[in-house]
């Protein structure tokens, strides 16, 4: 294995793959942080160059974690060199380079994976087998709220950024990709990527979805609400007691008030709140087993590239609607 970029989440997948495999390279063009990283791993050879790591070290695999500006032709020149990839998201900027990369990952037969990591949360788990099992009954609508203060890619919105983490765990939970998009977007600090996103995507079966995110919030907030005709479901990253909170909350149609104009009265009902006790394991390190897994076993991954690509071509539609100010745009599949 080899790991290239060594900034906000690199250091974390060389962490994982040092126990999971033989981690021999480490790549990243800060020399310093280089130097840091590669202390902590005695056995890996470090490369500022990534063409250098390939021409040097015989590889099986490359975990790709540098901006994604530089994701396509890096997983490109990957798979060309026949390596099984690991990129962050998002894949790419373009759903035809998402399409492209598939491509070559099936013309060489080699894995594809993409860290949509909250695929891997075990909350979020707990929540799509909620669905799975119809607990909450025939669902409504979904709303996350991802917001903080700081951190601003240099190369993305945070539309890109951000709402790529809820476009993917949305369509994990419904099974399903979104058909149509709305959205609009404000870029106060650099013209043409945008600090905040309100985005309503439409899911098959009359399901809406809401995704809020920003750069420009006060709060850090990890969200999602799923509300259903029989239950809700509230998710919260690092949320106390536990992650995942139920709410035996539903709407029941009463007599009606007056016989002549034969309305039926709606009156919520409201039950339980619980809090399952939930086993959880690093999303990161579950991802990291299932890209190992998905290499021995020779099967396609979990976020695997079509999977990402779906992500890319939303995140493309939304864009495009925000170009048109909030018109709804139709979202082309990727296959």
């Amino acid at each position: 294995m080899a790991v290239v970029g060594l900034g906000h989440w690199g250091p974390n997948h060389a962490r994982h793959f040092g126990r999971l495999a033989r981690l021999a390279a480490l790549c990243d063009r800060d020399a310093t942080r280089l130097h840091a990283v590669g202390k902590l791993h005695p056995g890996a050879a470090c490369f500022t160059s990534f063409s250098d790591m390939f021409r040097q070290v015989d590889l099986d695999a490359v975990v790709i974690a540098t901006p994604t500006s530089s994701h396509d032709p890096l997983v490109a020149a990957a798979l060309r060199r026949g390596l099984h990839v690991l990129c962050e998201k998002p894949l790419a900027l373009r759903s035809s380079s998402a399409r492209r990369l598939i491509a070559e990952a099936r013309r060489r037969h080699r894995v594809l994976m993409v860290g949509h990591t909250f695929l891997f949360n075990g909350g979020i788990r707990h929540v799509r087998e909620l669905l799975r099992r119809r607990n909450l009954g025939r669902i409504y609508y979904l709303h996350s709220k991802r917001t903080h203060y700081g951190l601003f890619r240099p190369d993305v919105s945070a539309i890109w950024d951000l709402a790529s983490h809820d476009v993917a765990i949305f369509n994990y939970l419904l099974d399903a990709e979104p058909t149509e998009v709305s959205a609009v977007g404000f870029d106060w600090l650099r013209k043409g990527l945008q600090d905040l996103g309100f985005i309503t995507l439409r899911y098959p079966g009359g399901v809406a979805a809401h995704i809020h995110v920003g750069w420009l919030d006060p709060k850090k907030v990890r969200e999602i609400t799923v509300v259903g005709d029989r239950r809700m479901a509230v998710w919260q990253d690092g949320g106390s007691p536990g992650p995942v909170t139920l709410y035996d909350r539903y709407v029941v149609r009463g007599r009606p008030l007056v016989r002549e104009f034969g309305e039926f009265q709606l009156l919520p009902r409201e039950g339980d709140i619980t809090i399952p006790n939930l086993s959880l394991e690093e999303p990161l390190l579950v991802q990291a087993k299932e890209f190992v897994a998905a290499i021995r076993k020779r099967r396609a991954p979990l976020s695997d590239g079509r999977f990402a690509a779906e992500v890319v071509c939303a995140l493309e539609a939304v864009d495009a609607s925000i170009r048109k100010r909030g018109r709804p745009v139709q979202i082309r599949r990727a296959s």
